[in-house]
């Protein structure tokens, strides 16, 4: 083993016969392991199980957003009788928020059912949900049909936690950065296909003017973007199914063999001479007692790759994970025992950095398309469409290319920090524009700028709170808490969009001046708030809590 290989105690003449030990861990706590598996730094992430998570996360978001651009013409379809005008925008809204506000309901619930019983099975089902449901929206007639499709889909679909879950179980803390902005992009690409989708699908026969339109689009005339979203979640069915299974106690009784192995060879060892010592160690597992350093696992080729993807530690970085261990061991785990104030706080701040860019979502297009007269842009919905298009652009820029490298200079703590607090600034200059009506280029060029520079914060500021929160997270609770987060973010995202109705109507009803700042300067507060809020966080989270194993492939 040339240079690898070094003596282990003083005064054993006997040639070594154990690998050179890596630095594992930085402090050489007592819960440190006897026996490492380590791997190179940065670990590459499977592309295949990387991809699978991609398509199964981005048909969630065309799922949860297709239905926005027909919302108040499905509304008006349905023609409840007793209906004026001025309640279709409140029954719009709430049939929007009833999906939203059923994940609140049960994401949690989701998350621990996948700690318990995998990841995969789950996958399958909340898209096959996903697939059924907006086939049925897609023909049903009535507006409570349409309020319990939603409400149920929602119910039944905890996809979107254990899709971060699995994530977390594939990433450790040298690939964060570049998994869960993976994962931002794929929302991203999908919450934009969404409703771009169902606006050209939308209506066809009216929106296109067909003199020889089919029967069932006349009847049913959103049925083609309901079809479209079920074919993307039937997409995300099929990518379950090939989805190799993550969670980490599925490796449980592989890690034991492993251990029983070490101990066994370990005995062997001291009873042994050198020689035959050493050519016992090609198959096995070797440790010499007396030596206190820490020694590289051998293993053979079929261990090697049952343990590949492995991600549950036995051995813990922090004295928290040490203390949550001993209570399993003393009888003292209950269920809901990893919720602690780290949790907490991780989870509150990612829901409400969902609750400022959810109102911001519903605050821009209504401010673009209300009257110069009320401190609007007055813009078409095509020029409105075109601003957000550009910064989906952005964001599949600044997420493939850049972020990673941020990320990786400031950690996950300060990304969130810099992307919250970078949002201030852009919420004042979003109505500047509104100053600039006599010099459309110059509006044009700060809206494009303003749209870029809040694509690249959101990225920012959502990957670093998903990271901080599975960073929060034991291997084996990951989706008990990825689901309480989620739980937390869809109550806001479901009361969000009313938030910024609400803050709209007060604002254009004004007559002062500037007073069209007045709904992005509650928006600047919920920034700020939420940038005070990120310094209660430890800085202990921009590391895993506990450490996975990992295999170096090169031994």
């Amino acid at each position: 083993m040339g240079n690898d290989v070094e003596r282990c105690c003083d005064g054993d003449q006997t040639p070594p016969i154990i690998m050179k030990p890596l630095n594992v861990y930085a402090d050489d706590t007592a819960c440190s392991p006897t026996y490492s598996v380590v791997a190179a730094d940065p670990t590459p992430l499977p592309r295949r199980q990387l991809y699978f998570i991609w398509l199964i996360h981005a048909s969630q978001g065309f799922q949860t957003t297709m239905l926005f651009p027909m919302l108040v013409f499905m509304v008006e379809k349905y023609g409840d009788t007793g209906v004026d005008e001025r309640a279709i925008g409140w029954r719009a809204g709430i049939l929007a928020s009833l999906f939203p506000m059923a994940q609140f309901c049960t994401s949690m619930m989701w998350g621990v059912i996948s700690d318990k019983t995998g990841r995969k099975p789950w996958l399958a089902f909340g898209c096959s949900v996903s697939a059924v449901s907006a086939l049925l929206l897609g023909v049903c007639t009535t507006y409570k049909g349409a309020c319990y499709l939603r409400f149920f889909g929602g119910l039944l679909n905890g996809t979107l936690t254990i899709t971060k879950s699995a994530l977390a179980d594939l990433c450790d803390g040298t690939n964060q950065a570049k998994g869960f902005g993976i994962l931002n992009l794929a929302w991203g690409i999908g919450s934009v296909t969404g409703p771009v989708i169902s606006g050209l699908l939308a209506q066809p026969c009216v929106q296109y003017r067909m003199k020889h339109c089919l029967p069932i689009l006349e009847v049913h005339p959103f049925l083609l973007p309901c079809v479209g979203a079920a074919v993307f979640s039937i997409t995300g069915v099929i990518a379950s199914l090939s989805f190799k299974e993550t969670n980490p106690k599925q490796y449980r009784a592989s890690y034991n063999k492993i251990s029983d192995l070490a101990h066994a060879e370990d005995q062997q060892r001291q009873s042994q001479e050198g020689e035959s010592a050493h050519e016992e160690s090609k198959g096995g597992v070797l440790a010499n007692k007396s030596c206190k350093q820490k020694l590289i696992v051998v293993i053979s080729t079929d261990e090697l790759s049952s343990l590949k993807r492995m991600t549950e530690s036995k051995a813990c970085r922090s004295e928290e994970c040490g203390s949550s261990t001993r209570k399993k061991e003393h009888g003292q785990h209950t269920w809901f025992s990893w919720i602690d104030r780290n949790v907490l706080l991780a989870s509150l701040c990612y829901a409400m950095t969902g609750l400022v860019f959810i109102i911001t979502d519903e605050l821009f297009p209504m401010f673009g398309a209300a009257s110069k007269s009320v401190g609007g842009l007055n813009f078409s919905s095509s020029a409105l469409g075109l601003i957000l298009g550009e910064g989906g652009v952005v964001l599949c820029l600044y997420t493939l290319l850049l972020y990673p490298k941020v990320s990786r200079r400031l950690g996950p703590l300060k990304c969130f920090r810099l992307g919250i607090l970078s949002t201030i600034p852009i919420w004042i200059c979003f109505p500047m524009s509104s100053l600039l009506n006599n010099a459309p280029f110059l509006q044009w060029c700060l809206l494009l700028f303003c749209t870029a520079a809040r694509s690249i914060s959101a990225c920012t500021a959502f990957t670093g709170s998903l990271i901080l929160v599975s960073n929060s997270a034991t291997p084996e609770n990951m989706g008990a808490v990825t689901g309480l987060s989620h739980s937390f973010c869809s109550f806001f995202r479901a009361n969000g969009p009313a938030i910024g109705g609400l803050v709209w109507s007060y604002s254009s009803g004004k007559t002062f001046f500037l007073h069209q700042f007045l709904a992005w300067n509650f928006v600047v507060m919920l920034s700020a708030l939420t940038y005070g809020l990120s310094f209660y966080l430890p800085s202990t989270l921009i590391k895993p809590k506990c450490e996975p194993f990992r295999v170096d492939e090169n031994m």
